[in-house]
C-alpha cells in the first residue's frame, strides 16, 4: 500500500501520518480541534518536505532460536565476566590485540547486531564495523594464546550463526553456515 507522494516522487508509510500526529499530540498534552488540525498540518508538510525511503527492516522473530541465542550469550558473559575478572585481579595483564574479522552477513542490521553481541561480552569490544567489505575490526583483551584469533573468528562465526537462526532470512541463514 502506498502512502501520500513527498517532493522526491517517493511514497512515503500509511503509518506515518498518524504516528507524527501521535507525537504531536503528546508533545501538545491535550486532544482538542486545534491540536489535531495543528497535527495534521504539521505532519501533512513534514512527509511532504522530508519524504523518506522505505525501510526494509527484514528480521524474522524465532523464539527457539532467540531463546538458544539469549542461552548461550548469557553463558558466554558469565565466562568471560569470570576471565576478565582474574586477569583484573592477577598482577599481570594479558597482551591485546586488534584483529580484522570478517562476517558472512551483508545487512546492515546483521552486523550490528553480531557487533552488539560481540561487544556486550566481556573481553572483546568492536572498535569499526566495515559493512561493505564484511569486516569486523575487534579488540580482544586477552590475545596472549597463540590461538585467540582463530578463537575470536571462531566466536563471531558461532555469534553470526545463532543471531542470523534468532532473527535473519533464509538467504542470511544459509550464507552464516
Amino acid at each position: 500500500m502506498k502512502g501520500p507522494r513527498g517532493l522526491g516522487g517517493r511514497a512515503t508509510s500509511p503509518v506515518a501520518l498518524p504516528w507524527l500526529l501521535g507525537v504531536w499530540l503528546l508533545l501538545w498534552g491535550s486532544v482538542s480541534p486545534l491540536a489535531i488540525v495543528s497535527g495534521l498540518f504539521i505532519a501533512v508538510g513534514l512527509l511532504w518536505v522530508t519524504p523518506q525511503p522505505a525501510v526494509e527492516i527484514g528480521l524474522r522473530f524465532r523464539p527457539l532460536a532467540v531463546a538458544r541465542l539469549v542461552f548461550f550469550v548469557t553463558i558466554d558473559l558469565f565466562i568471560s565476566s569470570c576471565r576478565v575478572t582474574w586477569h583484573v585481579v592477577t598482577p599481570r595483564l594479558p597482551e591485546s590485540a586488534i584483529y580484522d574479522v570478517p562476517v558472512r552477513v551483508r545487512g546492515g542490521l546483521m552486523i550490528t547486531l553480531v557487533a552488539i553481541a560481540v561487544t556486550a561480552v566481556p573481553g572483546s569490544t568492536v572498535i569499526d564495523a566495515h559493512p561493505e567489505e564484511g569486516v569486523l575490526e575487534i579488540h580482544v583483551f586477552d590475545a596472549s594464546s597463540p590461538d585467540a584469533e582463530e578463537n575470536i573468528r571462531r566466536d563471531v562465526r558461532l555469534l553470526e550463526r545463532r543471531i542470523t537462526a534468532a532473527f535473519g532470512s533464509r538467504a542470511e541463514r544459509e550464507r552464516a553456515t
